[in-house]
Order: structure tokens, then sequence, then C-alpha cells
């Protein structure tokens, strides 16, 4: 399987993570895929954010979900690194960078009846790229994934207090792909994934010493923080 790069919410140790300019700057420095994350707003929007909480992200203050999508976007998550720049939506990622690179959506919340889901889904077709995206997600969303986005490709990612083992998730949930976290996978279930047919992602590397493991070890995608790194390490390849 072709090894590549996933840049982990833009150039997220440079810039502003999950912003339109880290998604960019990850593009033009090669990257295969740019990950992001989705939540519910108070206005049942849906926007790029990580974390529930927007202090550690922004200037503002309170839960994500407390504030509406106009709301959000008069804030400023880029202070910290000295930029000035706002939230931005799922679809305009989609209108910016569909059809150009792989899109490593992970949805933090499926929404009421999955509608999250469903509006993913219906991105990827208005967008004519539903074979260049997937869903990542724990088995909540994946089973909403799976039942209302049948066509857009999944992948499983098993967290630390999960009682489901990640290859038992992934058949379960019909996932191409398996997402894992550092500690949590060894050579011997990375071929076991590989003989189902499973790619392998694994969060995260950020040097050129842990790519070259971690390629070596059977890993399909690594997720990164330092897309510049990474475009270094493949020059040299």
């Amino acid at each position: 399987m072709k090894k590549t790069f996933c840049a982990h919410r833009g150039v997220s140790k440079l810039m502003p993570e999950n912003t339109l300019p880290a998604f960019a700057a990850a593009l033009a420095l090669g990257a295969g895929e740019i990950e992001f994350d989705v939540r519910e707003t108070k206005d049942h929007r849906m926007v790029v954010s990580h974390d529930p909480n927007l202090e550690r992200i922004s200037n503002g203050t309170g839960l994500v979900s407390e504030h509406t999508l106009a709301e959000l976007k008069a804030m400023n998550i880029g202070a910290e690194k000295g930029w000035d720049v706002s939230f931005c939506t799922p679809e305009e990622v989609f209108e910016a960078f569909a059809g150009r690179i792989v899109f490593n959506i992970h949805m933090k919340e499926q929404g009421e009846d999955g509608w999250m889901m469903k509006e993913i889904a219906a991105l990827a077709k208005k967008y004519d790229v539903e074979d260049s995206i997937y869903i990542a997600a724990s088995p909540k969303q994946l089973e909403w994934a799976k039942k209302v986005a049948p066509q857009i490709g999944r992948c499983a990612i098993q967290l630390p207090k999960d009682e489901i083992g990640i290859y038992e998730m992934a058949t379960a949930y019909g996932c191409g792909r398996v997402q894992f976290w550092l500690g949590m996978f060894d050579e011997e279930l990375i071929g076991k994934l590989h003989a189902a047919g499973i790619s392998c992602n694994l969060f995260y590397a950020d040097d050129a010493e842990n790519y070259e493991k971690y390629f070596a070890m059977g890993v399909d995608t690594l997720l990164t923080n330092r897309m510049d790194l990474a475009a270094r390490y493949k020059e040299k390849q």
C-alpha cells in the first residue's frame, strides 16, 4: 500500500489548527490528506473544531455548542500564534480543497438522527468527491455513518476507554481504514488488518526518525502536525 502523510488539523504546529490557511499550507507542502474535526453549533450548523470548549482554541469562552455559527465566525482562533483568523465550516473546506486532496473527517458528533453524517455525504456528492473523503469516528458515530451515509468510506478510531478492539470495530462497522493511537498497535495487528484489506493510519508522528519507524512497521498513512518536516522527509526518499 502507498505510504502517505495526513496533515493533522492542517500544519497545526506552525499555524492555527483547523483553519483554511493551515489546510492550504498542507496542500502546498504535498500532504496526501488533511484531517479536520467537525462539531455542531447552537443553531444546528456544522463547524470545524477539535475542542468542545473554546478557551484553548479561541478568544471565546464556553462550549462550541453554546454559540451560533455567526457568533463563532466572529471569534479569532489564531491569537495564540499571532494570527487573526476565524472558524471555518466543512462546506468552506470542501469548496476550497475538494478534488485536490483527500479529506480525513473526524466526526466528533453525529447530530440528531445522524443529520451531520447526512450533511457530510451531501457535501461529498455536491462537490463530486465521494471517493476521496472518509469519516473517522468512534463506534456511536460510525454506526450512524454506516446507517445514513453508507456510500462514504469509514475509519475506526479506538480510544483508550473503548472496550471493543480496533479490528473488531472496523469489521463491525464496515471500515476500510483504522486509525491507531500511539501505543495501541503492533506489527501483528497491522498485518491482521492488511490481510482483511483494511488500511492503517497512525496518530501521530512529527519527526523523520518516527516517520521511518512507523512506515517500516507497515503503517499506511501517518498523521503529522509538522507537514513541513514530512515534506523534507519525502524529498530524501
